[in-house]
C-alpha cells in the first residue's frame, strides 16, 4: 500500500534534528603522494610504514588529494565537498584538498587498496564496496535492521564501541576511519511492487557486500555493479531494482526516471565514511594533524551527515511530488519476517567470518536487546 509521504519525511527529519545535536565544526590537513599510473594493476593491500612526523608550525601549505566514490555533482559527491571545506577551514587554508571524480586516480573498487599504498591522501567511500578486503567495512555501512535512528548509529559507534572494532580493521591497512550517517531511507528502489517476501523471488537486485547477502537470503539475485552503472542497468532491464539510498531519486544519477517504487520502511540508517592515510596524517605538523583529526571526526558526525540527510529528504519530496515514484509501505508481518531472516542468516554469517566480526555483531545484538528488539530467535 502507498505510504503517506508526509509521515515518511517527518519521521526522517526528526532524525535530522537529533543529529543536529551532534554537529560540530570541521577542518583538516596533509601532504600528497604521487598518483598510481593510469591503468596499472592495483598493488597488494598492506599497511605502509609510518612516516616521520613533520615539525610543528612549519608554515607550509599541504595539498591532499581526495578520491571520491561518487560523482561530485551528486548528493553523495557533495559529502566530499563538505569534507574539503571542513579541512581547509580548520587549518586556515594550510591544508588544501583537491577533489577527484570516480576513476580519476583509481577505480572505485580499488580505493582502499590504493589508499593503503599512499597513492592519494583520503577518500569518501561506501564501505561495503570493500568488504572483500576489509570484512568489517560491512559493519560500518550498517547491516539489515540494525538501526532505526541517527542517534542509534551514534550510540553503537561511540558508546557501545563499534567504531573501535572497525578502526582496528582499517588500521591494519594504515587507514584512519571516520564514520558518518549517509541515508535515513535505505531500501529497494524497484520496477516491481513488493507486498511480500515472495515478491523478491528471482528478481535481479543491485546490492553490495552484506546487502547482496541479504537479498540472496530473501530469494532475490544480487548483482554487484557500481553506482555509476545503476541508471543504465535499470533503464535496460538488466536489473529489476537497486538497493540504494533514496538520495539517488533526485541527484545526478536521476534514478527516479527509471524506477517506479520505493520500498519502505528503511532497512537501516546507512553510513558512508571518510578514510585518511595515516601516513598523510603523520606527515603534517602536530598542530595541523590534531586540527584535521578533530575536524574530520566532528564534521562527519555533523555537517557532512546533516547536509546529506537533508538532501535525501529533498530528493524524496521531489520524486513523490513529481509523480515519479510510489512509496510502498510493507505490512508489519512482512517486516518481521524480513528481520528474522536478516538476523538468523545474514548477521550470523557475518559473525562467523572472524573473531573481530563476531565481536562487532555481538555489539550490534546487545544494542538491539537494550532497545527492546528481538535478536535471539
Amino acid at each position: 500500500m502507498k505510504l503517506n509521504a508526509r509521515n515518511l519525511i517527518a519521521g526522517a527529519m526528526a532524525g535530522v534534528m537529533s543529529l543536529a545535536l551532534l554537529a560540530g565544526c570541521g577542518g583538516s590537513s596533509t601532504s600528497t603522494a604521487a598518483p598510481a599510473a593510469s591503468g596499472s594493476a592495483a598493488p597488494a593491500a598492506a599497511a605502509a610504514a609510518p612516516a616521520a612526523a613533520a615539525p610543528a608550525d612549519d608554515g607550509k601549505v599541504y595539498t591532499w588529494r581526495l578520491q571520491n566514490n561518487y560523482a561530485l555533482d551528486s548528493a553523495e559527491g557533495r559529502m566530499a565537498e563538505n569534507v574539503k571545506y571542513a579541512i581547509e577551514k580548520a587549518t586556515n587554508g594550510r591544508v588544501q584538498v583537491e577533489l577527484y571524480e570516480p576513476g580519476a586516480l583509481c577505480s572505485a573498487a580499488d580505493i582502499v587498496t590504493y589508499l593503503s599504498q599512499d597513492a592519494f591522501d583520503c577518500a569518501v567511500i561506501f564501505g561495503s564496496t570493500y568488504s572483500g578486503v576489509i570484512p568489517e567495512a560491512d559493519l560500518g555501512c550498517g547491516i539489515p535492521f540494525a538501526w532505526e535512528t541517527v542517534g542509534e548509529v551514534y550510540d553503537a559507534m561511540e558508546v557501545y564501541g563499534l567504531k573501535d572494532v572497525i578502526q582496528e580493521a582499517y588500521g591494519e591497512y594504515g587507514i584512519k576511519y571516520y564514520w558518518n550517517v549517509h541515508e535515513p531511507n535505505y531500501n529497494t528502489l524497484t520496477n516491481f511492487e513488493v507486498n511480500s517476501v515472495a515478491d523478491y523471488a528471482g528478481k535481479k537486485i543491485r546490492a553490495l557486500g552484506v546487502w547482496g547477502d541479504y537479498y540472496a537470503a530473501i530469494g532475490a539475485s544480487p548483482v554487484n555493479i557500481p553506482g555509476t552503472e545503476v541508471y543504465q542497468a535499470l533503464q535496460l532491464g538488466t536489473i529489476d531494482g537497486a538497493h540504494y539510498g533514496w538520495s539517488a531519486l533526485s541527484d545526478a544519477n536521476n534514478i527516479r526516471e527509471v524506477t517506479k517504487y520505493a520500498i519502505h520502511p528503511s532497512l537501516c540508517y546507512c553510513q558512508m565514511a571518510t578514510l585518511v592515510s595515516e601516513n598523510s596524517l603523520n606527515a603534517l605538523p602536530e598542530d595541523l594533524r590534531n586540527a584535521v583529526d578533530i575536524a574530520l571526526e566532528e564534521a562527519n558526525m555533523g555537517s557532512v551527515s546533516l547536509a546529506h540527510i537533508a538532501e535525501t529528504e529533498q530528493s524524496v519530496r521531489a520524486a513523490v511530488n513529481g509523480g515519479y515514484i510510489e512509496i510502498v509501505d510493507l505490512p508489519d508481518e512482512v517486516v518481521a519476517e524480513l528481520r528474522e531472516i536478516a538476523v538468523t542468516q545474514v548477521w550470523e554469517a557475518l559473525a562467523a567470518k572472524s573473531d573481530r566480526m563476531a565481536k562487532g555483531i555481538e555489539i550490534i545484538k546487545q544494542q538491539s536487546r537494550d532497545y527492546g528488539r528481538q535478536v535471539d530467535y
